[in-house]
């Protein structure tokens, strides 16, 4: 989502706290109910079925069964209704129905005072098209073969992930992907290997193939439970969004099955996907959006009006997501609420990390408690490894008096392996978002925001972050321009065409790269940007066209260069132990480089991993000439303008010249011939070359 800044309205006047006070005081009061047990939603077997709701203050609660998961399939209507009982002790209200009900779908009818609505389940694991219905489901019916053996891709700490971010339907959406027509924007298109631009054979690979090579340790993927925005009965291709509209938070988004009207067939293949990833040894991030729902009359305030909420003293909801509601975190049901779903989606679908959208807007209390749960989630202690970051922008929310908020500010309130997207670097590198003036990459300024990103914003002094685990380092993600259409802007302006390649612009994006992948903290990038990605200047495409959204492949040939930077800079990453020190020992420890040309930035780095290079130096040049720098020692250049990997490009002794809108990344030449790290692949080098018959790109 995108930043939105300001304070949170605790700090209402004097004259609001009464008001407000009251609704706290509502919420207090149900809280005193707050049920402890995890048997919420349908509960199945065979011989029967239980379910359960929690909504204390309601006068009644029935379910209601059906055959379909919509009026427009089959015949129409219940096929039974059932009253359910309220044990007060708990606020839950149940009912055991004899008989199989698999596969069957159920709403329930909540009464509040003289008022009844239909709601489905807020605990529902699977639902009908468009998320209407929930579903009766048997789980252990719906993991693919093999699912038995398909285990978590975890990295010992935060910092040694890198993150690859992309839709499910950006994915694979184009006829460029080589993906079968039938799954094209659907999970099972990851599951596809073999695939080619335009599927035509002996070309480049796509997709799944292609990922396995970048190396890229993480796939983070935009929302893929099910969301609002997109009509799941109608044709998935003419239409796009997203998909930060939750409806139902814990069943997998329909339109992204090959059958939304079946409830079981969208998790099974959801599974698959995470299945296909992982057997090609990539971790899978989840994009939640706890921070507010499609709608504000959801299946939550139709089960339990005005508590999942935070409200205005009007009545009205609080909106500092932007979305028309924001829910409250602090709530003792929210909270488990939360804590339950994304431990759900940890042990059944086996998700690797969650990424928090606009996580300033829950308490620190809740992101703490979501953080102890997942580390206790296996005996062997291995969620602790399962990653966990998001969006601590500062925002205006009514929140509880007293709430602390999960933002920058208060980061060093959260655990050391809950991390944040870190702005400073994002705008030192290439500006401010939306903005035409530049910084690093395009001039060389902002160098000293560029430092402070650089140390993971862990300096005792400037940073936010207590250490580099906490910070996630990047120059675009789904949110505004992506890099290359900013660079268009920003030094071509009006003139510029975000479909062509140019030269300047490809340097600046690898001058990029090198700056996100050698700083402290976990590396980030949005998917397609090492092939110049671009959505033709949208800075805000949620729900643009699918076609300016869509990976266009054809562009790993014409930018096949750029591809084979990004590719030796995750190698080098992985090589130098230091780049990824969880610990601020290393920020603390950087030495720049001193009497260095204006626009340009360097710094030594040191390792104490034994067996391995002892010490790296790397250099930025953001002006618009080259520069010889000084760096006192011998050296073996790792990457330079062109090209970066493992293998030695050339030795130099106490200086070095950086090209314009460049990097030069170095280790010491003893520690180099000692070590003995290799490229297994031999030398890669790739000058891009004007095709004879360019790619049809719109400008």
């Amino acid at each position: 989502a995108m930043m939105i800044t300001g304070m949170c309205a605790a700090n209402v006047s004097a004259a609001e706290k009464k008001t407000v006070t009251d609704y706290q005081a509502y919420a207090a009061n149900l809280d005193k109910s707050a049920y402890s047990g995890n048997d919420l939603g349908a509960s199945y077997s065979k011989k029967a079925t239980t379910f359960k709701v929690w909504s204390p203050n309601a006068a009644s609660v029935r379910v209601n069964i059906f055959e379909h998961g919509s009026d427009n399939e089959g015949d129409a209507g219940s096929i039974m209704s059932r009253a359910m009982t309220l044990d007060k002790t708990t606020g839950v209200w149940s009912v055991t129905i004899n008989g199989d009900l698999l596969n069957k779908y159920y709403t329930y009818s909540v009464t509040h005072g003289k008022t009844t609505k239909e709601t489905a389940d807020v605990y529902a694991k699977a639902c009908g098209v468009n998320g209407q219905r929930s579903m009766v489901v048997d789980l252990s019916t719906t993991n693919p073969d093999g699912w038995e053996n398909d285990k978590h891709v975890l990295v010992q700490n935060q910092t040694d992930a890198s993150v690859w971010e992309i839709s499910v339907a950006d994915f694979s959406s184009s006829e460029s992907s080589g993906v079968s027509e039938a799954n094209r924007g659907k999970f099972l298109a990851f599951t596809e290997g073999g695939t080619t631009v335009n599927g035509v054979q002996g070309a480049s690979s796509t997709c799944i193939d292609y990922l396995k090579k970048l190396g890229v340790k993480y796939v983070q993927i935009m929302p893929f439970y099910d969301f609002g925005s997109v009509d799941e009965s109608k044709n998935i291709m003419d239409q796009y969004n997203w998909g930060y509209d939750p409806v139902n938070y814990n069943c997998p988004e329909g339109s992204y099955s090959t059958n939304p009207k079946k409830g079981e067939v969208r998790i099974k293949e959801c599974k698959q996907m995470i299945q296909a990833l992982h057997n090609a040894g990539i971790g899978v991030i989840m994009d939640v959006v706890y921070n507010h729902t499609y709608t504000s009359d959801s299946w939550l305030q139709r089960t339990v009006p005005n508590y999942y909420y935070r409200m205005n003293n009007d009545g009205t909801f609080s909106n500092g997501s932007g979305c028309s509601n924001d829910t409250a975190s602090e709530h003792l049901m929210f909270r488990k609420y939360m804590i339950d779903s994304v431990t759900y989606w940890a042990s059944e679908y086996h998700i690797d990390g969650f990424r928090f959208d606009l996580m300033g807007l829950h308490d620190v209390t809740t992101m703490n408690s979501i953080r102890t749960a997942l580390d206790n989630l296996y005996a062997d202690g291995s969620g602790r490894q399962i990653l966990m970051y998001g969006e601590a922008w500062d925002m205006a929310t009514n929140c509880d008096e007293g709430t602390l908020l999960a933002s920058q500010k208060n980061l060093k309130q959260l655990s050391d392996r809950i991390g944040a997207f870190d702005d400073t670097i994002r705008d030192a590198i290439k500006g401010s978002t939306g903005g035409t003036d530049g910084a690093f990459i395009q001039n060389g300024s902002n160098r000293a925001n560029l430092k402070i990103g650089i140390a993971g914003q862990s300096d005792t002094t400037t940073g936010w972050a207590n250490a580099p685990s906490q910070c996630v380092t990047y120059a675009s993600c789904h949110d505004n321009l992506c890099l290359y259409d900013q660079l268009v802007g920003s030094v071509y302006g009006a003139d510029g065409k975000y479909r062509r390649r140019y030269e300047d612009l490809v340097a600046m994006n690898k001058l990029s790269a090198a700056i996100v992948m050698t700083s402290q903290g976990i590396p980030f990038s949005l998917g397609g940007e090492e092939f110049c990605r671009s959505k033709d200047g949208d800075e805000n495409s949620y729900a643009s066209s699918r076609k300016e959204n869509q990976l266009d492949w054809e562009n790993i040939d014409l930018y096949s260069d750029v591809i084979e930077y990004y590719r030796g800079l995750y190698k080098i990453r992985d090589a130098f132990a230091a780049f990824s020190d969880s610990t601020a020992a290393t920020a603390n420890s950087l030495a720049y480089l001193s009497d260095v040309p204006k626009g340009v930035t360097g710094y030594t780095i040191n390792n104490t991993e034994s067996g391995k290079w002892n010490k790296m130096c790397v250099i930025f040049n953001g002006s618009d000439s080259a520069q010889n720098v000084n760096a006192k020692g011998d050296w073996v250049v790792l990457a330079d303008n062109k090209t970066a990997g493992l293998r030695n490009i050339k030795n130099v002794t106490n200086s070095v010249k950086v090209e314009a809108h460049s990097a030069v990344i170095m280790v010491d030449t003893k520690s180099y011939d000692s070590a003995g790290i290799m490229d297994d692949e031999g030398a890669v080098v790739i000058d891009y070359y004007e095709p004879r018959t360019p790619p049809i790109c719109p400008i």
